[in-house]
């Protein structure tokens, strides 16, 4: 296969980046700008396709490292720039979000999305609010593995007391996809509400992230048709509360 140097200007994907814009380029196209060359036998764009089919498209891209990236032939410079151009597009996404309103369910998964999107461990983050509830900053909580994790209620307001915010929402992951809450997940977010009245903050949520999707604790919203598990949990949480 020859060296796309050598491919007609007007089908290099660089090049087609410049005249068209980047929304004119295919997945393999923007990745293959990215890799830059390719290798004896491989184009840059061959071995953007290759490692999109080796990890199942866009989605699995998102999670890969730079350990993973090298064992499907991206070298290591090629997959440092992958790494960056991909954390550079979730931090603008997320700098997006910073001084909206997040008045309901839906804008606060909007804004806490991207600080999940390529976690393979669960991870626990708290959105600081203004008074009108409008985005002040994301803070790290705490990290877990892959199996879960516990966190102690009172980390939960840790930034929100330093920085004087009087609200936070509460987010966290599932690693398997499902964001369906735990009995677990309700206890907490029962827990910081009331620790929350003590400190004086408001506690307005606890949304779960899971493969793309997100449900709503406090509000009991989500982004997808309730799971078993979902109705489960909050049958239970039901039966607590009455």
């Amino acid at each position: 296969m020859p060296a796309i140097r050598e491919w007609p200007a007007s089908t290099r994907p660089r090049e087609r980046l410049i005249a068209s814009g980047p929304q004119a380029l295919s997945d393999e196209d923007l990745l293959a700008v990215l890799i830059g060359s390719g290798v004896p036998g491989r184009s840059a764009v061959a071995l953007a396709r290759d490692l999109l089919l080796a990890l199942g498209g866009m989605r699995g891209l998102v999670h890969a490292d730079h350990t993973r990236l090298r064992r499907l032939r991206i070298g290591s410079a090629q997959a440092a720039r992958i790494l960056a151009a991909r954390e550079v597009g979730q931090r603008a996404i997320a700098a997006f979000a910073d001084g909206e309103v997040l008045s309901s369910p839906e804008a606060a998964a909007r804004a806490l999305a991207p600080h999940f999107a390529h976690l393979d461990r669960e991870e626990v983050k708290v959105a600081l609010l203004s008074r009108k509830h409008r985005l002040l900053g994301v803070a790290g909580v705490y990290a877990g593995n892959v199996a879960g994790t516990s966190v102690r209620i009172g980390e939960l307001f840790t930034e929100a007391l330093r920085r004087n915010a009087p609200a936070i929402i509460v987010g966290h992951n599932h690693p398997s996809g499902d964001p369906a809450p735990s009995a677990e997940d309700l206890r907490t977010t029962r827990d910081a509400i009331a620790a929350g009245r003590l400190l004086g903050i408001d506690v307005l949520d606890h949304i779960v992230f899971g493969a793309g999707r997100w449900v709503s604790i406090g509000q009991g919203q989500s982004s997808a048709p309730p799971t078993a598990h979902r109705a489960r949990a909050a049958e239970k949480g039901s039966d607590r509360d009455a």
